[in-house]
């Protein structure tokens, strides 16, 4: 969509006030004391924006009030340097990213009909050139001022609140269905007589010991990524071995049943310097996600390639991705599972991959080539 101006956007409008209108509009704000304690008395972070979505004024628990004049007059997509926000040359709000971003469609819905409106939110940012994702509340509220339309827009830190639903999720469900399958096969041991059966029961009872550790693992390395302790242990390794160790974590698991799950080997003399424990995780968790999207007779593989310098560790599933899903893939706690506290799986190997051991991530999908994520390491 073009405006009158022809600024082109997939959202929301894309035009803007000059900045001298911008701070005329601020020091209208700034001289009446009585706004600003009423601004200060929010518990939260609290936004002023004028009908073009720009920051007019905020308060003290702003993310920003140390540098404050570098915010005035942008949306905030922007001011906290959000990964989308300089897709579209008219910014925040603009792509087709910012349809699915709950600041974006709370500030909207406001804006077009002039009624309070709540979404959660989940934005990653740049801080110095590392990514930064947040979970917030927003609560966006029409008031007029002074014979003006401005917008109110309250933003809740729910990070915490979004960590802690996923290691409930976690380890109240997922840790203890896990344990609960090893606690009824072992009691299954001592009712059988048979050793073909015991050796089969025994090799399940490995399965899932080693289901409970992975699932508490992924959950520890996540917490130290997030909290930038990950330690990295590099050594080198036959791209093979890796390859294998990935596909043992699954190949005899019931997510596979039923699906045509296989490796595609690499050249045996191909090595690469890695962390094996972090990239196999990784690789696990999108082999993962690929074999619980997929039903009877879906192919799903890893295979290998290369690029550029470059060792790349593909995941291929036969499903297609819709669209609205595609654009917050890689966002911390958006799920498509329906469970509160999911949704971590996308967004830690990002974290991992990116963040600490100089790789990429990337994914592929739609109907000819159906879904593939890759995975980039540096050879």
């Amino acid at each position: 969509m073009e405006t009158e101006n022809n600024i082109k956007t997939y959202f929301d409008n894309p035009e803007r006030k000059c900045y001298s209108d911008i701070l005329l509009e601020q020091e209208s704000f700034r001289s009446d004391e009585l706004f600003k304690q009423l601004l200060e008395s929010f518990p939260e972070m609290v936004y002023i924006l004028n009908g073009n979505r720009q920051i007019i004024a905020w308060n003290s628990k702003s993310f920003f009030i140390h540098n404050n004049l570098d915010i005035l007059g942008q949306r905030f997509g922007e001011a906290i340097d959000c990964v989308h926000s300089k897709i579209m040359d008219a910014g925040c709000g603009t792509s087709k990213f910012c349809a699915e971003c709950g600041m974006a469609k709370s500030v909207k819905n406001t804006i077009d009909n002039s009624k309070k409106s709540v979404e959660e939110c989940r934005i990653t940012g740049n801080s110095y050139g590392v990514e930064i994702s947040y979970d917030f509340l927003v609560e966006t509220t029409p008031i007029n001022y002074k014979s003006k339309d401005y917008y109110v827009c309250a933003l809740k830190d729910i990070a915490d609140e979004k960590r802690r639903l996923a290691l409930e999720r976690i380890f109240f469900h997922d840790v203890l269905n896990t344990s609960g399958a090893i606690n009824g096969l072992a009691y299954m041991v001592k009712e059988i007589e048979d050793k073909k059966e015991i050796e089969e029961l025994h090799d399940a009872m490995i399965d899932s010991s080693n289901q409970l550790i992975h699932e508490i693992l992924a959950q520890r390395e996540l917490r130290n990524a997030e909290e930038n302790t990950l330690v990295v242990n590099k050594e080198l390794l036959t791209v093979n071995h890796i390859l294998k160790s990935a596909y043992n974590l699954y190949f005899k698991n019931q997510l596979a049943k039923d699906r045509i799950f296989e490796v595609e080997w690499s050249d045996p003399e191909l090595k690469i310097e890695t962390d094996k424990f972090l990239l196999v995780r990784s690789i696990g968790n999108l082999l993962k996600n690929a074999l619980e999207v997929s039903v009877k007779g879906d192919h799903v593989k890893i295979y290998v390639s290369e690029n550029e310098g470059f060792i790349c560790f593909n995941i291929y599933n036969d499903k297609v991705i819709p669209d609205n899903i595609q654009l917050q893939i890689f966002k911390r706690s958006f799920t498509t599972k329906g469970s509160p506290g999911r949704g971590i799986g996308t967004y830690s190997v990002k974290l991992i991959i990116e963040q600490f051991m100089q790789g990429k991530v990337s994914f592929i999908s739609n109907d000819k080539v159906k879904t593939i994520f890759t995975i980039q390491i540096p050879r």
